[in-house]
């Protein structure tokens, strides 16, 4: 009889465990059924390798507006923020001191005149002995002394601008001076970006440094654009000081680049990001670094099988530090493999895919019924 009850509870607990089995197999078919993972066909066809870093735009040279004296503005013709041509009217000053300059200029110049035509005659009269050399020499003093005068005013002439021309074609990053506004002459009364000649500043992070250097090509993509339009450019210069990222708070340095050609439409303080491509030519297989999921001191990935099944494959990498890694073994040309894996997949599982670069309606496989 006990031994009966023994068999009795030994069956009633195997069918519990396959029930439970078929019932968490179930559910993770389900599961699975709801999920599309993306994919990507292996290929080996001797690509290159690259890293997307951030950045932002520049200007090379900002020309700052100074004035010499301490004057009065009377009109403002710009906003901060607009763009101006060169040679294009900014503003204007209060006409009163330099009207004021000009007319004690007038009266020493006319001094002047009559002091000239009284040493004229002073001089005639001194030859025939009729003038003492003392009266001459005195005139001659005079004489110099208002041409000094006429000397001062006309400096202080040219330091008392009437009106101030753009310097460059450019936009007005900082705008001091407002209308009855006294200058300061220690202050710029705007400062204007010269957008002839702009420049890419990137974020390049401490480990993909090593891949970078001066002369180097690359591809940007502006955000003003939406990244839908690239354009091409070049590295010219490597910060030697790393600085903290405020964007990702990362350890990175900066890289200037220099436009091939005029980017449109792009402004100081505009994003950008940058493809860089790696000189190195690589034989092996690229993959993204999510494929990769990395368990006891070794790296897998999930390649879907005809099908619709996956199988877990380790392999052998060398990682470029960026977006991508090469794989020295484990894969083949024409496998495909999932990018995004779930770590909780396991080998055999029947999953659905898209397959990236494939067209639409033909990149999704499902898996099959059974």
């Amino acid at each position: 009889m006990k031994n009966i009850n023994t068999k009795l509870i030994l069956g009633i607990v195997i069918i519990f465990m396959i029930l439970g089995y078929r019932f968490l197999k179930f559910n993770s078919e389900t599961k699975n059924n709801n999920i599309t993972y993306e994919a990507i066909k292996i290929n080996s066809n001797g690509g290159r390798g690259y890293i997307e870093v951030n950045g932002h735009v520049e200007v090379n040279d900002t020309k700052k507006v100074f004035v010499d004296k301490k004057l009065k503005v009377e009109e403002v013709f710009v906003q901060e923020g607009d763009y101006v041509e060169k040679g294009q009217l900014l503003m204007t000053f209060d006409e009163t001191e330099r009207n004021n300059i000009m007319r004690n200029l007038e009266r020493e110049q006319l001094t002047l005149r009559k002091l000239e035509r009284d040493y004229k005659i002073e001089k005639q009269l001194n030859e025939i002995g009729g003038s003492p050399d003392n009266t001459l020499l005195e005139y001659e003093e005079d004489i110099r002394r208002t041409q000094i005068n006429i000397e001062e005013y006309m400096e202080d002439l040219e330091k008392t601008a009437e009106e101030i021309k753009s310097p460059v074609s450019g936009t007005i990053t900082s705008l001091t001076a407002q209308e009855n506004y006294l200058v300061d002459t220690d202050s710029p009364l705007m400062e204007i970006a010269d957008l002839s000649d702009i420049k890419i500043v990137l974020e390049v992070p401490e480990y993909d440094v090593k891949n970078i250097y001066l002369g180097q090509s690359l591809i940007l993509k502006p955000e003003v654009f939406e990244k839908k339009e690239s354009f091409t450019g070049v590295i010219t210069k490597i910060s030697k000081i790393s600085e903290v990222s405020e964007i990702t708070s990362e350890n990175v340095l900066t890289a200037e680049v220099k436009p091939d050609k005029t980017i449109p439409y792009i402004v100081p303080g505009f994003k950008v990001t940058a493809t860089i491509y790696l000189d190195r030519k690589v034989s092996e297989i690229l993959i993204p670094k999510t494929s990769a999921i990395f368990e006891n001191d070794n790296y897998y990935v999930f390649v879907y099988n005809n099908d619709g099944t996956i199988k877990k494959k380790n392999i052998k990498i060398e990682s470029l530090k960026g977006d991508n890694l090469i794989v020295k073994e484990g894969l083949t040309s024409d496998e495909i493999i999932l990018t995004t894996p779930d770590i909780n997949l396991i080998d055999g599982e029947k999953v659905s895919i898209k397959i990236k670069g494939e067209k639409n309606g033909n990149n999704v496989r499902s898996k099959q019924s059974k």
